[in-house]
């Protein structure tokens, strides 16, 4: 961990972070408007091209320069930029003096395609860059160009792992700037993270820092400027207690899965609520939920996760809260907590949503497949999974403070991002984040191949064919990834292959601390790796020599996961920075939701041709894909539902005075 040099605490008045604002539907049909112009490439590539040649220009003079000229030369170039702001000619010497440098300490110098995907992250856009490309070393660019010209950066990665990786692996390279930084995982204590917040460069994950920031709201009395003067004049010992400096300057590592896939649901901070009278509702509200019938009482769709109380069910439950005390005289709540233990029942299910661990319930986040440490329902329905597996009863817990990622991160005054898959997504990342989405052309070709994608009627005929499969690659010499949705299907994988007599290890929600060991072993001889959804995201996985002249790492998807974006972030696990390697989907239409009219009719075409035939094939790979679509974008509607409550929210508190 390096020296930390603690900044003076800006007055909470000062802590500067941009205003949301609420656009009209006339703006915001000119915004989309400019988002198609932003995302045109010609745009860019004359300045990228032109911004490459003048770093190149610097070089020669810089390699006979030592250290302590180069470190001079760079805090004078920040200086400038500001005063300047991150004008073209200076970001090109300073980039051309920190490639210099980390050829020096860390033994690695820029790319070309990283350069440009540095110069990217500093105009306020996502730059897609291709998995293997060096995001890691790319990123010091711009940080520490944003650093040096005087603004705090916010480093934001997925998880505790990736963030002390990165973090411990670039900080030579900023202690050689004279840069401090600082580092905030989940088991921080309050000084520990406001003394981090306080250095120069900050690497965390987007929960830690989202609950920080709630954390600061919640201490400041009222968000009113004259207000905050009043209470900035009475007492110093607030400003000692908050912990950001501000929202600054943030680049996003795996910006999709941070802004896209995890704003879905809001951030909250709760407390519990709640006494043995209100255990007693829930207990009782479980055990009503055993006396109706499905069909008569409620209706049940597994498909799509619901369930709804008929009138006869309302009536039942009504005539069965007779004499059970005051809190199910109510018709609404006493139907909504015996809803939530329908849910809990029926829908929510063990080693799929939540894994039961110690005796405690723990949530498995649906697009990581990771445990979402320390996160719980809310309005009874985490109690209501407890009783059912058995567990020990926890309090009720109440929202004291809440934030979308959306809202957050709009707040930002630089924001930019870096991933490998985000053009699927880029309407709505610069009609919500304002980001445009530009593609990094890869320093090297690639060689992955993508073998046809077969489907299969039968989830025993599925596996088999994955067997068979490894049982061929493991005789080349070569490693084998399989994907899997959840950690049920995991372990379905495990028994086929255990069956099979064929060596593996499994990487899911189970096994999340020896995340990284596993994914980096993957690419060894004959290795066979089962892993849920993108566990390990971020994890190099370096070919060994042998598999390498065998033909690489070849990748299975055995499920397609909620958007066509996460199918191709695994088939990228593959075939990296030039590596060889192969892709290929592996499905079945065995338990696979059916829920358009339009994939309903898909599959009774294909099966009415045969998925013996090649039309079958596509017509059934067409259907899964129309149901994926269809997922998409519930998926994107909860999201925008998100945003705009949490809009609204803001426009009540902010009548009321209080903070978010």
């Amino acid at each position: 961990m390096s020296t930390i040099r603690s900044h003076p605490p800006a007055d909470y008045r000062h802590r500067p972070e941009r205003k949301s604002v609420q656009r009209g539907w006339l703006d915001r049909l000119f915004y989309r408007l400019c988002g198609f112009y932003e995302h045109r490439a010609w745009r860019l590539k004359l300045r990228q091209k032109r911004f490459v040649r003048r770093v190149a220009g610097f070089a020669p003079s810089l390699e006979s320069a030592d250290d302590e000229a180069l470190i001079i030369q760079a805090r004078l170039l920040g200086e400038g930029l500001r005063q300047q702001g991150f004008m073209d000619e200076p970001v090109a010497e300073l980039f051309a003096i920190i490639r210099e440098l980390s050829g020096r300490i860390l033994g690695m110098k820029h790319f070309d395609s990283q350069l440009i995907g540095g110069w990217i992250l500093l105009q306020g856009r996502v730059a897609e860059m291709k998995t293997g490309e060096g995001k890691t070393l790319t990123a010091v660019l711009p940080v520490i160009t944003a650093a040096l010209s005087g603004l705090p950066v916010h480093v934001i990665t997925v998880n505790d792992y990736l963030t002390e990786r990165d973090a411990m692996a670039m900080q030579p390279l900023y202690q050689r700037f004279g840069l401090t930084l600082g580092l905030i995982t989940h088991e921080r204590s309050p000084a520990q993270r406001r003394q981090a917040y306080g250095c120069d460069i900050v690497y965390v994950t987007g929960k830690e820092l989202v609950f920080d920031y709630l954390r600061d709201r919640m201490k400041m009395p009222q968000t009113h400027p004259l207000r905050l003067q009043v209470e900035s004049l009475k007492s110093t010992r607030l400003e000692r207690q908050l912990q950001l400096r501000g929202l600054h300057f943030a680049l996003v590592d795996e910006v999709d899965s941070v802004l896209i896939d995890e704003s879905r649901t809001p951030l909250i901070i709760s407390g519990t609520q709640g006494n043995e009278e209100e255990q007693q509702f829930i207990e009782t509200g479980y055990a009503l939920s055993f006396e109706l019938c499905e069909g008569s009482d409620f209706e049940l769709d597994r498909e799509r996760r619901q369930i709804d109380l008929t009138e006869q069910g309302c009536e039942t439950l009504r005539r069965l809260s007779k004499g059970l005390g005051p809190l199910y005289r109510g018709s609404i709540r006493r139907e909504e907590i015996v809803h939530k233990a329908l849910l809990a029942r029926f829908i929510y299910t063990a080693d799929e949503d939540y894994l039961v661990r110690e005796g405690k319930i723990e949530l498995v986040d649906p697009l990581s497949g990771r445990v979402m440490e320390g996160r719980s329902w809310e309005r009874g329905l985490h109690q209501m999974v407890e009783l059912k597996e058995s567990c020990e009863l926890t309090r009720q817990r109440v929202t004291l403070a809440r934030i979308s990622y959306q809202n957050f991160f709009r707040r930002y005054l630089h924001l930019s991002g870096m991933t490998g898959t985000a053009w699927e997504v880029r309407s709505e990342l610069w009609n919500v984040y304002g980001l445009a989405v530009s593609p990094v052309p890869t320093h090297k070709l690639s060689r992955r191949e993508t073998l046809p994608a077969r489907v299969f009627s039968t989830d025993q005929q599925r596996w088999q064919a994955v067997i068979e499969r490894c049982q061929i690659l493991i005789r080349e010499g070569r490693s084998v990834l399989i994907g899997t949705d959840s950690v049920a299907s995991s372990e379905r994988a495990s028994e086929y292959l255990q069956q099979a007599a064929i060596a593996h290890r499994v990487l899911s929600a189970k096994q999340d601390k020896d995340e990284a060991q596993v994914v980096a072993q993957a690419a060894e001889p004959g290795r066979v790796t089962v892993a849920t959804h993108m566990a390990g995201r971020g994890t190099d996985i370096k070919l060994a020599p042998a598999v390498e002249q065998a033909g690489g790492l070849h990748v299975i998807l055995t499920e397609h996961y909620e958007s066509a974006r996460v199918d191709r972030q695994l088939a990228g696990r593959c075939g990296r920075l030039g590596d060889p390697g192969s892709f290929e989907m592996i499905l079945t239409l065995e338990n696979q939701p059916v829920r358009t009219l339009k994939a309903k009719s898909l599959l009774t075409t294909a099966r009415s041709l045969g998925l013996e035939s090649a039309a079958g094939q596509r017509m059934a790979l067409n259907a899964l894909r129309t149901e994926q679509q269809f997922t998409e974008r519930q998926n994107y509607l909860a999201r925008q539902v998100t945003l705009e409550y949490d809009l609204k929210l803001n426009e009540l508190l902010a009548f009321s005075g209080s903070t978010d």
